[in-house]
């Protein structure tokens, strides 16, 4: 893999700043990361090799560079876990008297090495007490420690979140939000350039637009949309964090601060140049935009009747989040508006009392697919036409759990999940299952029906294989249920 390793330039470290910043110490890290790279590849770690490896000497390289120059990433997250949790890292046992956050830290190597598999193994969850791992994180501290005092600080970095020449501006902002969604070694989605290509496609279709241009909707969308690992936190509250440790307090509260109105229609309830625009929520809700801030939009866009796009209240003013459609009426606006709302009347209607003639629960179990459906059309009295064509297993014996959330009313069902909950309701419950395919299973589903789950106890199976066994895959769960949630969830919790 020598060849490969060598590879790794300093454009690769630039390439993990905000907005691909390049720095004067980015070929001294570049030079570690490739140091790291080839020693992790002596150790084996089973499932990492050749690219993988690379990946993961650089989110190494990443933490050290943080941690040495005191940028505040790594702080922040132990900081929000301790906030959370009482501790600094899920999993391990840290001694607070001897953990020093701005030094590098074995526990933490071990936790970012289990978190990049975690990332990169799809619909597999190394266990945080795999021997492998724990000795790999030894390895990578010692080199740590013995470059420590010959690795330079970056001054650039620092300078950047300590005085963010983004203050104020709206555009830059949300910019340097991207980051933590594409390139951050601690919150990037490792599938972030799928989901916004896919995004970009639907953004093509429905705007008329040139991929291109669309493409970058989807990217400027990800960053309001989406929440990240290792804390289902949203790229405004971590780079908040991050502004407020490096003491730009005022601009982290309005970064934090910021009310996103989400990618949707608009009606263009009055326009003038030199006045701005006001516009209309589907909801009802009307709002201000400046031309400035609807960035100085043509001429027919004064005309308009309708916008396609989404907008954000940063400080006091809400600015135009990203390129957008314009419509000469509200046909659109109207036929949405209309559907939304006899959708919510449906659901209150029809759902409200649900829970409460079902004791209290918001769990319904079926034998089959056939006998949910049923349920769905004489009971919540979907209708009949929408049922057919949910898209469900037609295999007799494949049983259905859903559920109904309480704060909107909106139904979930999931097949073969009743197998792992223990409900006096449900006649589903399988304990030999429910060992094998608990934690497999569970974090595919509602962040509601999940908390549900665990806070009344119907989950007594779940665990993780570890080196310590049963008990002990089963208390790994158990203690750090609510950060595994976060973790695997995202958007779901």
């Amino acid at each position: 893999y020598t060849t490969l390793f060598r590879s790794i330039a300093a454009l690769d470290i630039a390439n993990r700043h905000p907005l691909g910043l390049k720095c004067q110490t980015d070929s001294t890290y570049a030079r570690f990361a490739t140091e790291l790279a080839e020693l992790l590849a002596k150790q084996n770690i089973q499932g990492f090799e050749g690219h993988n490896v690379k990946e993961l000497a650089i989110v190494l390289t990443m933490y050290y560079e943080d941690v040495l120059s005191d940028l505040g990433m790594w702080y922040s997250f132990t900081e929000r876990m301790h906030q959370l949790y009482g501790r600094y890292l899920p999993f391990f046992d840290v001694d607070e008297k001897q953990y020093y956050r701005d030094e590098p830290n074995n526990v933490d190597i071990r936790f970012l090495i289990w978190l990049f598999i975690s990332r990169t193994e799809p619909g597999y969850i190394v266990a945080p007490d795999t021997l492998a791992v724990e000795y790999a994180s030894e390895v990578v501290g010692e080199l740590m420690d013995r470059k420590f005092e010959e690795m330079p600080v970056n001054e650039e970095l620092k300078e950047y979140f300590a005085h963010p020449a983004f203050e104020n501006v709206f555009t830059m902002q949300r910019d340097a939000q991207k980051w933590f969604f594409f390139t951050n070694y601690l919150t990037c989605n490792e599938h972030a350039m799928d989901i916004t290509m896919q995004q970009g496609m639907r953004f093509s279709r429905n705007m008329n637009c040139p991929p291109q241009l669309a493409l970058r909707v989807s990217e400027c969308v990800a960053v309001y949309e989406n929440k990240l690992q290792p804390l289902a936190l949203r790229p405004n509250e971590w780079l908040g964090m991050l502004l407020d440790y490096n003491g730009a307090k005022e601009e982290a509260a309005r970064v934090k601060e910021q009310e996103y109105l989400p990618f949707d229609f608009y009606k263009i309830v009055e326009a003038e140049h030199g006045k701005g625009f006001t516009l209309e929520t589907l909801d009802g809700k009307k709002f201000h935009v400046t031309d400035e801030d609807m960035g100085m939009p043509s001429d027919d866009c004064y005309s308009s009747k309708t916008v396609l796009s989404f907008f954000v209240k940063y400080g006091d003013r809400y600015y135009l989040g990203t390129e957008s459609s314009w419509a000469p009426d509200t046909k659109a606006f109207d036929e949405e508006r209309k559907s939304r709302e006899a959708q919510r009347n449906q659901s209150k209607d029809e759902r409200e009392n649900l829970i409460a003639d079902n004791g209290g629960s918001p769990l319904f179990y079926f034998a089959n697919a056939d006998k949910m459906k049923s349920f769905l059309k004489d009971t919540v009295k979907m209708p009949a036409q929408r049922v057919e064509t949910l898209q469900l297993p037609k295999e007799q014996n494949i049983t259905f759990t859903l559920f109904v959330r309480e704060r909107d009313l909106n139904i979930c069902f999931y097949p073969e999940v009743a197998k792992f909950i223990k409900d006096d309701k449900n006649p589903y419950y399988d304990a030999e299952f429910a060992k094998t395919n608990t934690f497999a299973q569970l974090f595919g589903m509602d962040g509601d029906m999940v908390r549900y789950l665990v806070g009344n106890d119907m989950l007594p199976e779940a665990t993780i294989n570890c080196e310590g066994g049963e008990e002990a895959g089963k208390k790994i769960v158990h203690d750090n249920f609510d950060f595994l949630s976060r973790m695997m969830q995202g958007n779901l919790y």
